[in-house]
């Protein structure tokens, strides 16, 4: 339902749930699961991993998952890091001996093991109603038959291209060299098939086996440090959540590493400005606020939310 809003988002009503994703299959796949008697967690899951064949240069199995949810009852949320580890190989002593003095993003060693997967398994253990045979199912069924590649999609995929080089991966996301143009139904046969192992064999289709094997190939091979047992070791860990009050709510986030202090910091200044309705800013000076606002919270993000070594 549309209001007056500008420039166009606009509040939501429901009477029975609600999703909201960056990609319609996803929330689709999120609603159905709800009307066939599934829990948040239940959808959560579905989608996220439908998000990773409709939108694979965002998100994926070979990345991390942070989670927070309120349980029945209970008046704080709970929170779950699940995060990845550096390999247990990964020692400073190790760099400083090969005069390694800074970790290339794009290279072998700033790859951690990942930890979605496991964070998906143990949500639905200890808080779903649903199995990963059944959730996964919308996502292997779009791998197969392909979605079709959105413009903002589009755009990431090009802009990154260059990445993908590399014949395994242009073999996977690259169509003659090039990223598939909006529009193009673009096909995940192999990550169905990676999807398929998770779905049948939960933690252990992922983190040991095939899958993992491949994994642990493909980063060794290109210099990396991770092994078999790093992978299998790979567990997500119930965190703390922290939070901060702002006019009149309280706002709730998972603790560094993950971002969401970021956040935080952001409410905490603005919490002094004025922004409402009878406020003095013009939209320039909103803007303004806004922008110098989120620019320092994240120099202070870089700078101190990361490893001390």
């Amino acid at each position: 339902m549309r209001d007056f809003a500008q420039p166009g988002r606009s509040p939501v009503y429901a009477t029975e749930a609600a999703v909201a994703t960056s990609h319609p299959l996803a929330t689709r796949t999120a609603l159905d699961v709800l009307a066939r008697g599934g829990n948040a967690v239940d959808a959560a899951i579905a989608a996220v991993a439908l998000l990773g064949i409709a939108e694979p240069q965002m998100t994926g199995v070979g990345g991390d998952c942070f989670a927070m949810l309120l349980p029945r009852g209970a008046s704080t949320p709970i929170a779950l890091n699940g995060s990845g580890r550096a390999p247990a190989a990964a020692q400073a002593g190790w760099y400083h001996e090969r005069g390694i003095t800074r970790i290339d993003p794009f290279g072998p060693h700033s790859v951690t093991t990942p930890g979605a997967v496991a964070a998906w398994c143990r949500l639905l253990a200890d808080h779903g109603t649903m199995g990963l045979d059944e959730l996964l199912q919308p996502a292997i069924h779009a791998a197969e038959r392909g979605v079709p590649v959105a413009p903002r999609v589009a755009f990431d995929w090009a802009r990154d291209a260059h990445l993908l080089r590399d014949p395994v991966t242009a073999k996977l996301f690259l169509d003659s060299g090039h990223a598939p143009a909006a529009g193009t139904v673009h096909r995940q046969p192999q990550m169905a098939q990676t999807l398929r192992a998770i779905a049948r064999h939960g933690h252990a289709g992922f983190y040991q086996g095939w899958v993992a094997e491949d994994i642990v190939g493909c980063v060794r091979g290109h210099g990396g440090l991770m092994t078999e047992a790093d992978l299998a070791a790979t567990q997500p860990e119930y965190v703390t959540p922290i939070h901060t009050d702002y006019r009149g709510h309280r706002v709730w986030e998972c603790p560094p590493n993950g971002q969401g202090l970021g956040v935080l910091m952001m409410l905490n200044v603005l919490s002094g400005y004025d922004l409402g309705p009878g406020s003095t800013l013009t939209e320039a000076d909103r803007i303004h606020l806004l922008a110098e606002v989120g620019k320092q919270a994240y120099l202070h993000r870089d700078a101190l939310f990361c490893d001390p070594v």
